[in-house]
């Protein structure tokens, strides 16, 4: 399992939008706002971090995972 507290909080907030688009687009509501609950609520419901491309685009960013 990803380890949040690895994550920069600029990666967390990225990668909790990312799974906010996830939930939102399979028309699952979200339990709470946190960042952290709404990452796990995504893993939860079937979230592949293979798939988070948000840093893909800016070669300074690093690959998360």
């Amino acid at each position: 399992m990803l380890n949040l507290n690895s994550l920069s909080e600029h990666e967390r907030i990225c990668l909790a939008e990312d799974c906010e688009d996830f939930l939102l687009h399979r028309n699952i509501p979200l339990r709470s706002y946190l960042v952290s609950d709404i990452i796990d609520q995504a893993f939860k419901e079937g979230y592949q971090l293979k798939k988070f491309d948000r840093y893909r685009n800016d070669p300074n960013q690093r690959t998360i995972s």
